[in-house]
Parts: C-alpha cells; sequence; structure tokens
C-alpha cells in the first residue's frame, strides 16, 4: 500500500539556514572596514581618524585642497517658560556652521589606485579609490 507523500521540513529548514548564511555574509561585506579604509605603508588607514595620524602613517600627500563648508544645523528644543506658547512645546532653533573639508590625494605609483581621503574637521569621514596612480 502507497502512503501519501508529505512534505519534507529538512528542505525547507535547509533553505532558511542558506538565505540566513546568505543574508549575514551581504551584512558583513557591506560593514567591512575595506570599503572605507586602504594600506599605507602596512598600516590600515580608516574612516575617523584624525590628520596627525594619517601623515605619521602615509607621509604628505600627492595633493591637497581645503575649503570652508557652512552647513545649517536645525535643532528641536523645549520652548521657554516665558514663550508664550503651550507647556512642552518645543521649538526649531535653525544655526550655522562652518565645517572645514580637506581633501586630500595619495598616488602610490601604476600598479595601485589612487585614494582620495576627505577630512571634515581634521577628522578621516571618506577615502574614495580614484583609479591608477602614474
Amino acid at each position: 500500500m502507497n502512503t501519501p507523500a508529505t512534505s519534507c521540513p529538512a528542505p525547507q529548514a535547509q533553505l532558511r539556514r542558506r538565505c540566513w548564511a546568505a543574508a549575514f555574509s551581504l551584512c558583513a561585506l557591506l560593514a567591512a572596514p575595506s570599503a572605507w579604509a586602504f594600506r599605507c605603508n602596512s598600516f590600515v588607514i580608516d574612516a575617523g581618524m584624525v590628520k596627525a595620524e594619517v601623515l605619521r602613517k602615509c607621509g604628505p600627500p600627492s595633493l591637497q585642497d581645503q575649503r570652508i563648508d557652512r552647513r545649517i544645523l536645525r535643532l528641536r528644543v523645549p520652548a521657554a517658560p516665558s514663550s508664550g506658547l503651550p507647556p512642552g512645546s518645543t521649538v526649531e532653533l535653525e544655526r550655522e556652521r562652518q565645517v572645514l573639508i580637506e581633501e586630500w590625494v595619495y598616488n602610490f605609483g601604476p600598479q595601485q589606485f589612487m585614494q582620495q581621503l576627505v577630512f571634515e574637521d581634521g577628522r578621516l569621514v571618506s577615502v574614495k579609490d580614484l583609479g591608477y596612480g602614474s
């Protein structure tokens, strides 16, 4: 006598494990520091470092540029009791802030990518590959 075919839970569990493994691997790749870092004289240069540390590890850049960027900060703060607004009200304040932006380019020669480093107020915020150097 033939028994009716039943669905086997094992393939579903295996598929679920594979999906979780793939999702975990993708998250690990996206969070990898190499996306925002590079090696310089055997040191890892990564976002968050200060200019002095990068200079000490890599030496002076091939190109250097700087500018002032103006940014508007919006803050929501509790309203003052004397403002005439109902208790618990908040007001939005705007403040302009100047940020010193510095862009450095390191050229490591034709066998390696040039690296563009962007500093904001002396702290490294991004690293970008520019293509092979000269």
